[in-house]
């Protein structure tokens, strides 16, 4: 039996019928044969836009360049540092020269982290969409009982509204209704 996470928490229990693995094989062999129905369109789709929506030279090529600019700031602070260690300077310009480089460096590294979790964040869901794409293609029939790695391939989630509203989001964003 399935039910919410939440069915006993606090005041406000969730009201959603609990499923059992037939009604979920049920609801998946219904939503992914509805699927199927539409798999030509879908495919061609996600195919054509895959490339574009997908690009990372854009977001590489600011990776590339705040990658420099991280390193020629880091670089600034160490001769800051070492400057002032080997010369006698006015400690109250060096270290508003070295706050100064120091807060460019964090705003530049705090950029670049953002960066390289959009570049992560745009493979992992292109390699999301090529497996759900792969699966799809592979699949030249309707389904008639459930199948374990059609459902990791192809299945998001589940949203049960009511026992008569049971929608599946699959991989590739598509929402259908078993």
């Amino acid at each position: 039996i399935w039910q919410c996470n939440h069915k006993f928490d606090g005041d406000h229990k969730c009201t959603t019928p609990h499923l059992t693995d037939e009604d979920i094989h049920r609801y998946f062999i219904s939503a992914v044969n509805q699927l199927l129905a539409q798999k030509d369109a879908i495919i061609a789709s996600l195919t054509g836009g895959l490339a574009l929506a997908f690009d990372l030279t854009p977001l590489q090529a600011q990776e590339t360049a705040l990658i420099e600019e991280v390193q020629m700031l880091a670089d600034a602070v160490e001769k800051c540092i070492y400057e002032n260690a080997h010369v006698a300077l006015d400690q109250t310009e060096y270290q508003k020269r070295y706050d100064g480089l120091v807060h460019r460096y964090d705003e530049a590294k705090a950029k670049l982290d953002t960066i390289t979790e959009q570049i992560v964040d745009k493979k992992a869901r292109k390699s999301t969409i090529e497996g759900f794409l792969k699966i799809l293609q592979e699949q030249d029939r309707l389904v008639t009982e459930f199948q374990p790695n059609l459902w990791c391939g192809l299945v998001d989630f589940v949203t049960v509204h009511s026992a008569d509203d049971v929608r599946i989001t699959f991989r590739n964003g598509t929402e259908i209704k078993a």
